[in-house]
């Protein structure tokens, strides 16, 4: 799977996580009335909306490397952070409408077209930082956790805007909203897409055998790589590497290549090393399986 593909995938997941919040969101506004308080009701709103996001993003690591044991451990921490995360974002929403409210309120217009849209996308960014870190939390991976951070938040904005102002420009089509938590989403898993990419340090690109063609990311600052699916970087068809057969660490901007496996010879360029600093265009070779090391 390339990085593209990748991305492809982040942005369907997106779609998916908010087309399955919408029937969730909407049973809990239908019994919005019920509810104790407003405070209670914005809490498992976002808790509820929150959860289910996580959890569609928590099983993006597992489809992109294809290392199905992933899938369920990433989806139930993607759920718990999530809706952690999302209650105490539309708390944080109504913290933010409390906190601008008087300072552009002018008028009952103003507070209906700035006030509330603006105060409740706050409250979904804050939403989309805790999904968009997620993965980083189940990876162990201050890395990610600041990829994660910067694409849900910057993703959780523009898409909350988006969901806030549908709801508003056609508050009686329960159509709205749908469209609006798919972009939510979608916009989610776009911009932690990008951010990823921008933030990686280069890509692996496997040149033979049964994972040929497929792209690891060099988003954290060491990354395993051999037959093991614990590995960042698992190679799981190569029965002539070791379970950790190596790691890639990222070192004052360098990406520097470890052999951790000194009886099975690692070459770069057709030269044996134990140990590389890799330049853009280098391929390595370990057992069977080559790899290209490429930006994008």
């Amino acid at each position: 799977m390339t990085a593209f593909a990748r991305r492809l995938i982040l942005l369907a997941l997106g779609v998916l996580a908010g087309i399955c919040a919408w029937p969730a969101a909407e049973l809990i506004l239908f019994l919005q009335t019920g509810f104790p308080s407003y405070l209670v009701f914005s809490a498992l709103l976002g808790a509820v909306t929150g959860a289910l996001m996580g959890a569609f993003f928590g099983s993006a690591e597992g489809i992109t490397s294809r290392v199905k044991s992933r899938i369920p451990r990433g989806m139930l921490l993607g759920a718990l952070v999530g809706c952690g995360g999302g209650g105490l974002g539309l708390l944080a929403g109504q913290a933010a409408l409390w906190l601008i409210g008087t300072l552009v309120m002018q008028s009952y217009g103003n507070f209906q077209r700035v006030v509330l849209p603006l105060s409740h996308a706050i409250g979904w960014a804050v939403l989309g930082v805790f999904v968009g870190a997620g993965e980083g939390v189940r990876a162990g991976s201050l890395k990610k956790i600041g990829i994660g951070i910067l694409g849900g938040l910057t993703g959780g904005l523009l898409g909350g805007l988006v969901l806030e102002y549908s709801r508003l420009l056609f508050p009686r089509m329960g159509i709205s909203r749908l469209i609006g938590f798919a972009i939510l989403g979608l916009a989610i898993g776009g911009f932690y897409g990008l951010i990823e990419r921008g933030m990686s340090f280069g890509i692996l690109r496997i040149l033979t055998g049964a994972l040929k063609g497929k792209e690891f990311l060099l988003n954290q600052r060491r990354m395993r790589l051999g037959r093991s699916p614990r590995n960042e970087i698992a190679l799981p068809s190569y029965e002539d590497l070791a379970d950790r057969q190596a790691q890639v660490r990222i070192h004052k901007g360098e990406v520097v290549l470890v052999n951790l496996e000194p009886r099975l010879p690692m070459q770069v360029n057709e030269q044996k090393v134990l140990e590389s600093r890799l330049k853009l265009g280098d391929v390595i070779r370990m057992g069977s399986v080559r790899i290209f090391y490429k930006y994008e």
